[in-house]
């Protein structure tokens, strides 16, 4: 079953949506006209029920409307109607996750599935109707087995109505041709025919008035009969999750800060929660008040963001996280303005095992590497992060690497697949110097651990260089080599630092 919200003279009662209840119920039984247009020559846009009375329409000027006198005339703000409209859909997704924005002042609602949670159908239109009213909304309601019936009825009757299935052609009957969106072409063929309502356009031959009007005939007498059946364009609503405090005084103790931040943090995963996500990006913003000196300006930010390895709603967490964070902070003026921001996403699902003990959680282990971050830092001098977890880089220079945060969301990126079985080399830190005997430019003997061990065999070189450009240059030739040793044989790697013009045992093979 699908639901119909349906705002009569929609611009006029959003025009009052922000005012007072009592002020809002007084001006409803006031002729009011809405005016847009050029300021030379405003018109009235829309009106009330008792300017419809008065004999007020739609399109008189302003100077017309003001010969009737006790009419009150307002002017149109489009974006008092967006921001109705955007409160309608919020309305319509407290009993929906699925809700349609079918035009200004009309939104549809999938009701499948609900039942369990609001109980009957009449029941819940009841309540649909006086939240509204809480709101500021005077609204129609029709419930129908399709969204098309359903918006019909409430744009076409007043009140509350349910549709019974199969009885969606009966009730629509009564209705004028007009409720429908027809064009203007076919809206004057019908009323040559003598089709004015509803009742007498389901009754004509499908066949013979597809003949005569194509496609858009037989579409809109499927429309009178009820029987058109689509899906919701349903409306994807990005919520923001945003919460900021000013103070009337900056402040310099972080017992304040910490106060407001835990306020803060609560409300933000209370709006988490209640939409069944989580966040994993938490971002800081704190603007410090500082005098203005030689016109610059008086203020300045400092921020800061948290991506975590997993999604988590636990205020705890993310408190912990900032406080460890300020308290190793210094700011150079006193703190005036407060913004937190979370990046919603899909909560973690996790199953637990009967039979293994506990692992650490990660949420822990998070708190654990700030404390970290607040010993070693975040950076070294060279830029790398100091804490996370090692990647190889993609590039033939030795030993480089980075550091990236942990993640428990998936496959680390590039992550080399898993291979049977692989050769390990163990890697000397540092490389140890050592001399070599060549012939013919192929080595012939290394020095290594104070005796000259004879070359069995040897692959190379395999020159490379890089970084040409800066103080990191780097240039090798790199050697695998057989050498003989006390217990065997032994697989080493040796390169010379053609820089430096010196050889070196990088590792050995396992």
């Amino acid at each position: 079953m699908f639901a119909c919200f349906y705002v009569p003279d929609f611009p006029v009662q959003a025009s009052l949506l922000s005012l007072s209840t009592e002020t809002r119920a007084s001006l409803k039984l006031t002729p009011l006209a809405l005016l847009d247009g050029p300021a030379n020559l405003p018109r009235v846009f829309a009106l009330n029920a008792p300017a419809r009375r008065a004999g007020i329409q739609a399109g008189m000027t302003k100077l017309q409307v003001e010969t009737y006198g006790g009419i009150l005339l307002r002017q149109r703000i489009v974006g008092l109607e967006d921001a109705a409209q955007n409160t309608l859909l919020e309305y319509g997704g407290k009993f929906s996750p699925r809700v349609e924005s079918t035009c200004a002042g009309a939104v549809i609602l999938d009701l499948t599935g609900t039942e369990k949670l609001f109980g009957p159908l009449k029941g819940m239109a009841r309540k649909m109707v006086m939240n509204a009213a809480e709101i500021g909304f005077d609204l129609n309601l029709a419930v129908a087995s399709n969204p098309d019936t359903a918006f019909h009825a409430a744009s076409g009757f007043s009140g509350t109505m349910i549709i019974p299935l199969g009885e969606e052609a009966r009730h629509l009957a009564p209705l004028p041709v007009s409720v429908l969106a027809v064009s203007s072409g076919i809206l004057e063929v019908l009323e040559g025919w003598g089709i004015h309502n509803l009742r007498s356009l389901a009754a004509l031959p499908t066949i013979a008035i597809t003949e005569r009007l194509g496609q858009e005939g037989q579409y809109l007498q499927k429309l009178a009969r009820g029987e058109n059946v689509r899906p919701l364009l349903t409306a994807e609503t990005i919520a923001e999750f945003t919460e900021n405090f000013e103070f009337d005084d900056p402040v310099e103790t972080l017992e304040s800060l910490f106060f407001i931040l835990n306020r803060l943090l609560q409300q933000l995963c209370s709006n988490l929660i209640s939409q069944a996500l989580a966040t994993n990006e938490l971002r800081l913003t704190i603007g410090l008040k500082i005098k203005q000196v030689q016109n610059q300006p008086d203020n300045e930010e400092h921020k800061h963001e948290w991506k975590l390895p997993f999604p988590t709603q636990d205020r705890n967490i993310l408190f912990g996280l900032v406080r460890l964070h300020l308290e190793k902070t210094t700011f150079s003026a006193p703190v005036q303005k407060i913004t937190l921001e979370v990046i919603p996403i899909k909560p973690r699902t996790a199953q637990g095992n009967l039979f293994a003990p506990p692992s650490p959680e990660p949420e822990k282990l998070e708190i654990t590497l700030e404390r970290i971050r607040g010993v070693v830092g975040n950076a070294d001098l060279d830029g790398t992060a100091c804490v996370g977890s090692p990647r190889v880089l993609d590039t033939h220079k030795p030993d480089s690497f980075t550091v990236q945060p942990f993640s428990s969301m998936g496959e680390t990126p590039n992550a080399f697949p898993a291979i049977a079985s692989v050769v390990a080399f163990r890697l000397f830190r540092p490389a140890i110097e050592t001399s070599v005997e060549l012939n013919r430019e192929k080595p012939k003997s290394v020095w290594l651990w104070d005796r000259q061990r004879q070359v069995l065999a040897a692959s190379g070189p395999w020159s490379s260089s890089g970084n040409w450009w800066n103080a990191l240059v780097w240039k090798r030739e790199e050697w695998d080599v057989a050498l003989k040793v006390p217990f065997g044989i032994g697989f080493y790697r040796i390169y010379r630092d053609r820089i430096r013009r010196q050889w070196f045992v990088e590792g050995v093979f396992d």
